[in-house]
């Protein structure tokens, strides 16, 4: 399988420590140019723009011409709008987004998408993830805003596929 991801995913799995599981999850995660240069802005938190600095060989930078605004019927940033324009191009298996405008211009594109709790939910299901109720903690320790309605319907799916 093959991703793309826009910033936010990449941000959060970093910032929680398990970004390496994307490389069991897919064959390649593809990231344009702009989502590369965001996660290595000096505003970005350290710890990710170390990470970006050595790319695993599973991940790829890819230069997408700045899709133009008027491409997009919605106002997006310009990693989004690379995304999803690098997502139609490669045909890829699923883009990695969670900001919500994005993603519904991505599914009436008939893109398929996963956000960052659709990761975690995935590599839990696959039992990649040895404390999937401490991963989510750590993901909002970390910033990542989550309602308590949904954060408990996740622990509740996770109890029913492991009986816990």
């Amino acid at each position: 399988m093959i991703a793309v991801s826009n910033t936010t995913p990449l941000r959060y799995l970093i910032a929680i420590k398990i970004e390496s599981l994307l490389g069991q999850l897919f064959e390649k995660v593809f990231i344009p140019t702009a989502v590369y240069e965001e996660l290595t802005d000096e505003k970005t938190p350290e710890p990710v723009r170390h990470w970006m600095s050595s790319l695993p060989a599973w991940m790829e930078v890819r230069n997408v011409a700045d899709a133009p605004v008027s491409k997009f019927s919605v106002t997006l940033h310009r990693g989004e709008r690379e995304a999803i324009a690098l997502a139609e191009s490669l045909r890829s298996d699923v883009l990695l987004m969670d900001e919500q405008t994005g993603r519904a211009v991505a599914l009436s594109r008939n893109l398929p998408v996963s956000g960052t709790l659709g990761v975690l939910e995935r590599l839990d299901k696959l039992g990649l993830l040895n404390d999937f109720p401490c991963v989510l903690q750590d993901l909002r320790r970390s910033g990542f805003s989550v309602s308590d309605s949904l954060e408990q319907l996740l622990l509740e799916r996770h109890q029913k596929r492991f009986g816990k």
